[in-house]
């Protein structure tokens, strides 16, 4: 097991081109879960909270997510702005075509999110564009020097801060993915990428290093259970 302790540079099924449309679905919708019950959201939440009250009331919120997969996220958070009387809209992006399509499906009903194609470490658009960005679960996805563009791109599109959370390297992180994966977890696309997502994350002290690389002012929070939290213009 000690090569846990070791990043794998090994492809995610979820990040190629060959799974279909339906299983990819159920695998994002899966992801969802983990997320929703499994710590993702609140590690999320608790900090866009904080950069939330640096931001006048009665202002709308331009906001942004990077790699927004079946957009949950945004809906969750437009959800939860409204509940609070704020005004948001939101831009979300995904680099994967057809995660795009899922996602201009997934947000029919909220006028105030947009979907687009966009690649996260290098986002097509100007300096200070929003107030707030997020990107959840996707960090473990991309290697070091893209993970450093990302937190840059993130600094540089926004005006008041950004959250960038994802999984912690840890043994038992990658026990309890394993079982969710014997027992609970019915995509076969989520069977294989749970694990290895935890194999591929990067740990506290690797992500602080590639924040000092990335020349941005942030601070990496440790989130129970196993989550991390990247937070900018703290």
């Amino acid at each position: 097991m000690a090569q846990l302790f070791e990043r794998l540079d090994l492809k995610e099924w979820l990040d190629g081109d060959s799974v279909e449309p339906v299983e990819l679905e159920k695998s994002l919708r899966e992801v969802w879960g983990v997320n929703r019950y499994l710590g993702g959201n609140p590690a999320l939440f608790v900090h866009l909270e904080r950069l939330m009250r640096k931001l006048a009331p009665s202002e709308p919120v331009r906001v942004l997510d990077v790699a927004t997969g079946l957009a949950d996220l945004p809906v969750a958070f437009v959800d939860w702005c409204k509940k609070r009387g704020r005004n948001v809209s939101l831009v979300a992006v995904d680099n994967h075509p057809q995660i795009v399509q899922l996602a201009a499906r997934r947000t029919d009903a909220y006028p105030s999110i947009e979907v687009l194609h966009a690649d996260g470490t290098a986002l097509p658009f100007e300096d200070r564009s929003f107030d707030l960005a997020f990107c959840n679960l996707a960090l473990h996805h991309l290697d070091e020097q893209s993970a450093i563009k990302l937190f840059a791109e993130m600094a540089r599109v926004t005006r008041a801060g950004w959250v960038v959370t994802d999984l912690e390297r840890h043994r038992l992180a990658y026990l309890a993915a394993k079982l969710l994966a014997r027992f609970v977890w019915k995509s076969p696309v989520t069977r294989h990428d749970g694990p290895l997502s935890v194999m591929r994350s990067f740990t506290p002290q690797e992500v602080r290093q590639l924040v000092q690389l990335a020349g941005v002012n942030a601070a990496v929070h440790k989130h129970f259970p196993f989550r991390l939290a990247v937070v900018g213009h703290e």
